[in-house]
């Protein structure tokens, strides 16, 4: 597993993660079933477990990359909760997830999911 990471929650809403760190601050035991889909830099789904009595949110990769699936998520955020358009898909996908992460984190969201 490599960072970035994306999560995707119930409601279409991204969330990067730039390291285990971030994924910790970011996430609690209760919200994991809130997470509807998650991706490495590799645009590889991740599954999100709880480890320990602590309670810490590990990532484990369950498949091969991707990208289209990953593009999808990406496009429907910018679409509900922004008044931008999605950035290009970019190549290498470890540079497209790092365009995801830094767009995501750079643009203005709105109050209210644009449907």
């Amino acid at each position: 597993m490599s960072f970035p990471c994306l999560l995707v929650d119930g409601d279409g809403w991204v969330m990067p993660c730039e390291d285990d760190a971030e994924l910790q601050a970011l996430t609690e035991p209760d919200f994991i079933d809130d997470i509807v889909a998650a991706f490495d830099a590799t645009a590889r789904p991740l599954k999100l477990h709880l480890v320990g009595e602590g309670h810490v949110i590990a990532l484990r990769p369950t498949e091969e990359p991707r990208p289209d699936e990953l593009a999808a998520h990406v496009r429907a955020y910018f679409h509900h909760w922004t008044d931008q358009e999605a950035p290009e898909a970019a190549q290498p996908m470890r540079l497209d997830v790092r365009s995801i992460a830094d767009a995501v984190h750079a643009t203005p969201t709105r109050r209210r999911r644009r449907s």
